[in-house]
């Protein structure tokens, strides 16, 4: 967990990202189940709670096999999302791939050829409509196994 962190505090220091500087005295969450983390920006609290709360989803795996079945990252779920940008790093923390728009994503190749299985990183950094900024950082893992015509799958190193 300390490695992980040590080493998204180094992509951000590396990549910094200059739409979505981070307030110091903002609030951090963490989901435990996903890991994903959430800074809140203090100063849109405005009291008005009639307003839709922003949200984003992401998930941690998808498996580019020609299936049609989770073959591109993308974000899955979001509301109120006005700004975005996501990052993908291999595991030594080189950038193989970006995408500025919700409805982008990252299909598994890394310059036109397929990426390995494993894992690799995802940084995510948008804004919402409510004033909200939400930080995602964590691993996604990319699963390359071949479906077989009884549905199954054989995996491929």
């Amino acid at each position: 967990m300390v490695l992980r962190q040590l080493f998204f505090t180094a992509i951000l220091a590396l990549c910094p990202l200059q739409a979505f500087a981070q307030s110091d005295d903002g609030d951090t969450t963490q989901d435990p189940a996903s890991g994903d983390t959430e800074t809140t920006d203090p100063s849109s609290g405005d009291g008005d709670d009639s307003k839709a709360k922003s949200y984003i989803k992401i998930p941690n795996g998808f498996s580019p096999n020609g299936d049609d079945i989770n073959d591109v990252l993308r974000v899955t779920s979001s509301q109120g999302i006005t700004e975005f940008r996501a990052i993908i790093f291999n595991r030594w923390g080189h950038k193989v791939y970006e995408w500025d728009t919700l409805d982008g994503g990252w299909d598994g190749n890394i310059g036109g050829r397929p990426a390995k299985q494993g894992t690799y990183f995802v940084l995510i950094k948008a804004k919402g409509s409510d004033g909200e900024t939400h930080t995602i950082r964590r691993d996604v893992n990319l699963l390359r196994g071949k479906p077989n015509d009884d549905g199954s799958s054989t995996t491929e190193q």
